[in-house]
């Protein structure tokens, strides 16, 4: 946990340890009924993502973009690169997977309810929002990463957008009869994006013809850059505590843990650029100008710990 998430827990904690200093003429009854609005604000603190990346696409000899050459193999026999096309059917190589470790963020929502005795029923929008984070790559199985001077995946600005059905059950003169604790839990719908961005530059063109690759990659960019997205269904666990300032009114402090029920799938794109050139197998006028070369995303572990201040106004008493 940050200083950061630490300086934002301790404020709440500190602004709900006033109010519950004042106000000591506040009615004594908490058995409210009827409608209510609430609104919350504090940190969201989220759960190491892991995420995938999985390429689809051809070896560096295959690619009809790059000049021919003649290179030597391990055994000493010589060969044209790039290979024929019937050679260069597109095939998945192994994950690439970086645990990111996303920052604090903010965490805002509204809500409406109805009390019912112990128990109230409520509908509610949050939305929240982490910094980013970003990794070197390595993937011991993928025998082109020795070709890689560089490989690095970033995830940045995760956004949900939230919207929860919840119970609550309230402990009602648990602790006095201004203070109420309560307990709860919600079903939902999340829809999460994030911007990612994958980079890989190939090392020097001495190397590449060393290890049997075609020379004319050296140096070449490949770059993943897109606006990823999902909505999926989720849930949450709630407890928190009440403290009445009126008959009305009503601030306290909540705590959530939520979660995802599958993983995040963030479809297929093409690379911008990929080796320096479209993302396709051969250029303009060539047959490997309709194969296009796609890369797909995925993550779990979606899942993050929420703290907030929440105020709540009954309509009827």
């Amino acid at each position: 946990m940050t200083k950061m998430t630490r300086r934002s827990i301790a404020t709440i904690f500190m602004v709900v340890i006033l109010l519950l200093g004042t106000n000591a003429g506040a009615a004594g009854t908490t058995a409210r009924q009827g409608f209510y609005f609430g609104a919350d604000i504090g940190v969201s603190i989220a759960d190491t993502l892991n995420f995938g990346r999985i390429n689809r696409g051809i070896g560096t000899n295959c690619d009809q973009w790059l000049n021919s050459d003649t290179l030597t193999n391990a055994e000493g026999q010589t060969f044209t690169v790039p290979l024929p096309l019937d050679q260069c059917s597109p095939r998945d190589s192994p994950k690439a997977i970086s645990n990111f470790e996303l920052g604090p963020g903010l965490l805002a929502s509204v809500n409406l309810g109805y009390a019912i005795d112990n128990v109230r029923i409520e509908v509610e929008y949050f939305r929240r929002q982490q910094s980013g984070d970003s990794h070197n790559v390595y993937v011991p199985a993928d025998n082109k990463t020795v070709e890689f001077s560089s490989r690095q995946q970033q995830v940045d600005s995760l956004r949900a957008d939230n919207f929860f059905a919840n119970v609550y059950y309230d402990l009602h003169h648990m602790i006095s009869p201004k203070l109420t604790p309560y307990l709860g839990g919600g079903l939902g719908f999340m829809r999460i994006s994030l911007d990612y961005t994958g980079t890989t530059i190939r090392k020097s063109a001495e190397t590449l013809r060393g290890l049997g690759r075609n020379p004319d990659a050296a140096n070449r960019h490949s770059v993943a850059s897109a606006l990823l997205s999902d909505t999926l269904f989720g849930y949450q666990l709630l407890a928190g505590l009440d403290y009445a300032l009126s008959q009305r009114f009503l601030v306290g402090v909540k705590v959530r843990y939520a979660d995802t029920f599958s993983n995040f799938d963030g479809g297929e794109y093409p690379w911008n650029p990929l080796r320096g050139h479209e993302s396709t197998v051969g250029p303009p006028g060539t047959p490997g100008y309709n194969i296009p070369i796609l890369y797909r995303t995925d993550a779990d572990t979606l899942s993050f710990w929420g703290i907030s201040l929440n105020l709540k106004y009954f309509f009827d008493i």
